[in-house]
């Protein structure tokens, strides 16, 4: 017998349906937050004038830890 799984996500803000996962980093944090197609809208219209002034940063490679025996 077959299992089948349905996941539905719901707008963090007001548990509505969600149409998609918004994914923002702050100081260092990334977050992600479920929201319906007006509260998605709604934060890329805010943070529109920061994105605009701000410049990409290119993800930074890890130090490989050596290992001494």
């Amino acid at each position: 017998m077959a299992t089948r799984r349905i996941v539905t996500l719901h707008d963090d803000l007001d548990g509505t349906y969600a149409e998609e996962t918004v994914s923002f980093s702050v100081d260092g944090t990334a977050y992600e937050i479920d929201l319906n197609g007006p509260h998605a809208k709604e934060l890329r219209e805010v943070l529109r004038p920061f994105v605009a002034a701000a410049r990409t940063i290119k993800p930074t490679r890890r130090a490989r830890r050596r290992l001494t025996s």
